[in-house]
């Protein structure tokens, strides 16, 4: 069996370097699991095609892959699943939406593709959502609708914010333990 390998697809305005991302990183390369944070192109001006060719070119997929989205990181993820019809072990999608953000237009050319939701459910078999209560970017009833959606747990933090390094997210606890025993369940 191939060893778990685990892609983070930050959000808008975001870079490989913010929030939880190193941190998750390196406790999980602590396990022995790879971690790649994927340097989505162009973020404070995001291209849903741009997003979804550069996850096409930068994925290598094994019987073990694993994703974390954060927000935006969330639909483009959904996106290229979607398109190509691809498997994953699993996913963790943090503060995500399927609607579109009244405060962010910019946003809304993420959304005009239909989602095949039965179908990231067959080919995704393990999945959580993460929101906060108090999330001040994406409302937490998009995030709800998205675990709804997807048929996905949902863990709901009060106060989590946008779970950002300014939230006083430089490390993701709840995060690291809920996809230490999903990939545990897979091995």
């Amino acid at each position: 069996m191939e060893a778990a390998q685990v892609y983070i697809v930050h959000g808008y305005m975001a870079s490989t370097t913010d929030h939880w991302f190193e941190w998750i990183q390196a406790a999980l390369e602590k396990e022995g699991i790879a971690v790649h944070i994927l340097a989505m192109p162009d973020s404070s001006k995001p291209n849903p095609q741009a997003w979804v060719n550069y996850l096409k070119e930068n994925v290598k997929f094994s019987d073990q892959t694993y994703f974390i989205g954060h927000s935006l990181g969330c639909i483009s993820l959904l996106l290229y699943l979607n398109r190509y019809q691809l498997k994953s072990a699993g996913m963790i999608l943090i503060a995500g939406f399927l609607e579109k953000l009244e405060d962010i237009p910019d946003l809304d050319g993420f959304l005009e593709e239909e989602i095949s939701i039965p179908g990231l459910i067959q080919n995704v078999p393990k999945r959580l959502v993460i929101g906060a209560e108090d999330d001040y970017i994406v409302p937490f009833e998009l995030t709800q609708k998205l675990a709804e959606a997807l048929e996905a747990p949902i863990i709901t933090i009060p106060d989590g914010g946008h779970f950002l390094g300014k939230d006083d997210f430089k490390t993701f606890p709840v995060l690291l333990e809920k996809l230490k025993i999903m990939i545990k369940a897979s091995i």
